[in-house]
């Protein structure tokens, strides 16, 4: 497009935003004199964004479409709409992009493409709507007369590696996807290395059928992708053909999907079979099958029964046990997906070979840049609970101190690579760290403000509470925290504070006031703020500050949100899907308090099983919590759920602002249905 000529370019950008606002499709064309200062904007101005209003006046709806005009200022667009607009004006829409599945945005999403512009939904208030399209057209009047400037000083490229896969972990799929375009604008990474972390981002919150049609994934498999990317496309195979069909004893089904000219099985089909997770190895298994490898197939089984990982092995090929006996090992000449266990470098085959058995050891090589440490972590990412080489752990104090003596360069290395994979065994395992978690959220406290790293401290606040920590550590760890707190709670983290607090509140304290003192900080900013909170985070913050007797007064609802009056939210069911039960818990009871016909379903379960599917298929939609969450579950969930909605943090507040909000939403569309008119 920026190839083509000036004024051809004119020409269509006006035929565009005259067809957005023709009168027959949107009735915010109906006055002209209204928006007669946005769209002359839209048309004439070149540095600030689109803004294009919508209205329909039968469901009494209105939102303004922001639209940059580059694909790279996408992230200045949201921090100018955080800033003129936020939460005081808008109800949402202001600071996340939308996917534009609605059909009168079909031509918004035809011209600039899916999550690259914001629809800032209205108030149904009167006075509200103006105040919000003064503010607009103020951001259009500055943002075009400034200069030129860039909007933020590029993050090294390291660090915004280490935010992705933090942000991953700690359950903000919102927050990985901003960072990911980020690193996609900013350059520095090879197009396939930037489609395997799209990849990565997509298993996380179980879109397996996304990531099987994602552009480029046959040229990323052809040039033989990290064994995590090649371990998410399969097990997206299983989830999206092979389980469906296994399920219902269609074999032939299975083998249909695999070899059919746009699975790129072919590409996935060798490797060490055991470095594999086990929906990953029931594919591969099928493929044998499918090639007509019986021997192969049955050894391979032999192997697997042998190595404890026989529940891999699909009923419908359990009869190929029988071809070889269980008891005979691989022989020499045995193909690689057979092949034994993959043993550590030998210390022998030269001087670079290092110590890789407990978590200390790890630590230390994956901040001095060992191969083989990285490949350790990536390897231990792949099998979660079950992997290969079994770490040891070190002591909470030798840990503590390992964290606290490394280098920023070192961190950084530490953060992408091995917290991940380490963090990841504290919340499955009974251990308890407090001295090292204490040490690695010190390390992130002159960068707390970052998303990312606010989404990593509400997991450290969670383990931490875990390990039941005397009166010392937990007043250190608290003390800690509260550093900065006022730098960066705000009604735009409003999530994000409530979270804490909320851990806070689940938790027995071993020094009461010290719980309050926190709570109190965490809380003030946002009660001196309070009319900028929306229902459902005021409603979070009134239960809390009960429970906590923190003698705060919060409003019973902002003046900014009455429309909230007018939606009546039903009956319905929704599914709550993550791996921490206190936080589904607490969930389950902050929604029904407020909306006793809905019906919570809740399921920490990590595979398929048969109620997840079902709890999935008949619920309205699903909250996934993705949050060190098994892959097994979410692409489940992703399958038979009819909606998945992905809160911004995996504390109990931001999950129940995203149920909340999703319930209002569906209250709104079927509003529509019933007025006639989308």
């Amino acid at each position: 497009m920026a190839s083509e000529d000036p004024a051809k370019q004119d020409a269509d950008l006006q035929q565009f935003v005259d067809r957005f606002l023709a009168s027959e499709r949107n009735d915010a064309g109906k006055y002209p004199a209204g928006v007669k200062r946005l769209r002359d904007a839209a048309v004439i101005h070149h540095k600030s964004p689109l803004v294009l209003p919508w209205l329909n006046e039968q469901s009494h709806q209105m939102a303004y479409y922001v639209i940059p005009r580059r694909r790279d200022q996408l992230t200045s667009v949201r921090d100018l709409l955080v800033a003129f607009v936020g939460p005081s004006l808008a109800k949402y829409g202001y600071d996340v992009p939308s996917m534009l599945d609605k059909p009168h945005e079909a031509p918004v999403r035809q011209r600039y493409g899916a999550g690259n512009a914001f629809v800032v939904a209205a108030t149904s208030d009167k006075a509200e709507r103006r105040r919000l399209r003064a503010a607009l057209e103020r951001m259009v009047d500055v943002v075009e007369r400034s200069p030129v400037r860039t909007w933020s000083a590029p993050k090294p490229l390291g660090r915004l590696l280490a935010d992705f896969e933090a942000a991953l972990l700690s359950g903000a799929p919102q927050v990985s996807t901003a960072i990911l375009q980020q690193i996609d604008l900013q350059g520095g990474l090879s197009p396939a290395n930037v489609k395997h972390l799209k990849i990565r981002l997509l298993a996380a919150q179980g879109r397996a059928n996304n990531l099987l049609s994602l552009t480029g994934l046959r040229e990323v498999l052809l040039q033989d992708p990290p064994l995590l990317v090649k371990d998410m496309v399969l097990s997206a195979l299983f989830a999206a053909h092979i389980e469906p069909a296994l399920t219902t004893g269609d074999l032939t089904g299975a083998v249909e999907a695999l070899t059919a000219s746009g699975s790129n099985f072919s590409l996935l089909s060798d490797g060490d079979l055991l470095t594999y997770s086990d929906q990953a190895v029931t594919v591969l298994l099928v493929g044998m099958h499918a090639r007509g490898e019986a021997e192969e197939l049955s050894r391979s089984i032999a192997l697997l029964d042998a190595e404890g990982r026989g529940e891999a092995v699909p009923d419908a090929l359990a009869s190929y046990r029988q071809l070889v006996e269980t008891e005979s090992a691989p022989s020499d000449g045995v193909d690689p997906a057979s092949a034994a266990v993959e043993e550590p470098p030998d210390s022998e085959g030269g001087p670079t070979a290092v110590s890789l058995g407990t978590w200390g050891e790890v630590i230390r090589a994956v901040a001095k840049g060992e191969k083989d440490a990285f490949d350790l972590c990536r390897k231990l990412d792949v099998r979660r609970g079950d992997a290969l080489v079994q770490v040891e752990m070190t002591s909470d104090s030798e840990l503590a101190g390992i964290f606290k003596d490394l280098s920023d360069a070192e961190y950084e290395a530490v953060w992408q690579y091995a917290l991940g994979p380490f963090l990841q065994e504290l919340s499955r395992s009974e251990l308890y760290y407090p001295q090292t978690l204490t040490t690695v959220m010190r390390s992130i406290v002159s960068q707390r403000c970052a998303p990312a790293n606010l989404a990593v401290l509400d997991l450290l606040l969670e383990l931490f509470l875990r390990t039941a920590p005397n009166a010392e550590e937990y007043s250190e760890f608290l003390e800690q925290m509260s550093v900065g707190v006022d730098q960066w709670v705000a009604p735009e983290t409003a999530g994000q504070a409530l979270d804490f607090v909320d851990r806070l509140a689940a938790f027995a304290s071993p020094v009461p006031e010290a719980r309050v003192q926190t709570a109190q900080l965490l809380l003030g900013p946002l009660f001196s703020q309070s009319q900028r909170l929306d229902s459902a985070y005021l409603s979070t913050a009134r239960s809390l500050t009960k429970e906590l007797a923190l003698g705060l007064e919060w409003p019973d609802r902002p003046p900014a949100q009455k429309d909230g009056e007018a939606l009546v939210v039903g009956p319905a069911q929704i599914l709550v899907y993550g791996l921490d039960e206190g936080v589904l818990q607490r969930v389950q009871k902050h929604i029904t308090q407020q909306h006793p016909s809905v019906r919570v379903v809740l399921s920490a379960e990590k595979v398929a099983t048969k109620h997840l599917k079902e709890a999935a298929r008949n619920s309205d939609f699903t909250v996934m919590i993705t949050q060190c969450a098994a892959h097994a579950a979410t692409n489940c969930i992703a399958q038979y759920a009819k909606e998945v909605v992905y809160p911004r943090g995996a504390g109990s507040a931001s999950v129940t602002h995203a149920a909340i909000t999703a319930l209002y939403e569906h209250a709104v569309e079927r509003q529509d249905a019933s007025a006639g008119k989308r």
